[in-house]
């Protein structure tokens, strides 16, 4: 039997051996375990965590479609305007007159409408309305004894030539004489005296489509007691039927 001395330098070197081992194992445990999945949530965590996140998301959507429709544009309603013309008393809304609500060049005891055709609604503004050359110009003026049919026509039967012929629409044209003060210019009428219709069309405007005005027609009426004075295209002049009744429903719908 062999006695154990403190001194022995054999059991010296064993010691920090096994320490070193000892530590090895630890640190290899700690890696092993740090490099293992989380356990699982148990159940009713995992609901309870599914049931927050869809609160949040609902929360997130209701907040985005209550400013959506916070910033939406709301249509704002036409402004009306009062206007009496003799003793015609109207309504009429600003978008119809091509005229802004602060426009101070507005007409007294007389009122002037843009309208789109076909549709006789406001005529359109910015750069599409370049394109559409196709609107109405109406201006509704106190009656005057000059714009009764029967004495236009007798100022015109004055000027006119004896050349008749037809055009689309059953109007019938009539030229002016040189010199008269309507040299230039043509006259649809309205079979069989041209009470119906009886418009004035430059003739330039009629062979080339085009001219300085983009309304270069013009024929006055009366309706309600009012003088309307319409200026329209030549090339819907075969619509005057439906032109003349739809501006009448639209004055119409204006007096009160």
């Amino acid at each position: 039997m062999t006695a154990y001395h403190p001194q022995d330098p054999a059991v010296d070197r064993a010691q920090p051996a096994h320490h070193a081992l000892a530590a090895a194992a630890l640190a290899e445990a700690v890696r092993t375990r740090l490099k293992r999945p989380p356990p699982p949530l148990p159940r009713a965590d995992g609901a309870l965590l599914k049931a927050a996140v869809a609160i949040m998301l609902c929360g997130a959507g209701a907040t985005g479609l209550a400013l959506y429709l916070g910033h939406r544009e709301v249509p704002l309603e036409p402004v009306i305007s009062p206007a009496r013309i003799g003793a015609v008393s109207l309504m009429v809304p600003q978008d119809l007159t091509g005229t802004e609500a602060d426009d101070s060049s507005r007409l007294v005891g007389m009122v002037r409408l843009r309208l789109d055709w076909p549709s006789l609604g406001p005529a359109q503004t910015g750069p599409g309305a370049l394109q559409n050359r196709q609107r109405l110009l109406v201006t509704l003026s106190p009656p005057d004894k000059v714009n009764e049919p029967q004495t236009q026509l007798s100022v015109y039967a004055r000027f006119l030539t004896p050349t008749v012929w037809s055009n689309p629409g059953g109007l019938v044209v009539r030229g002016f004489r040189k010199g008269s003060p309507y040299e230039g210019d043509e006259l649809y009428v309205s079979v069989p005296d041209g009470r119906g219709f009886a418009a004035r069309c430059p003739i330039e405007a009629a062979r080339t489509g085009t001219h300085d005005l983009d309304e270069p027609c013009r024929v006055t009426f009366r309706h309600r007691g009012l003088d309307v004075n319409l200026r329209f295209p030549r090339a819907i002049i075969a619509d005057w039927e439906l032109m003349l009744g739809g501006v009448r429903r639209t004055i119409d719908g204006l007096i009160r």
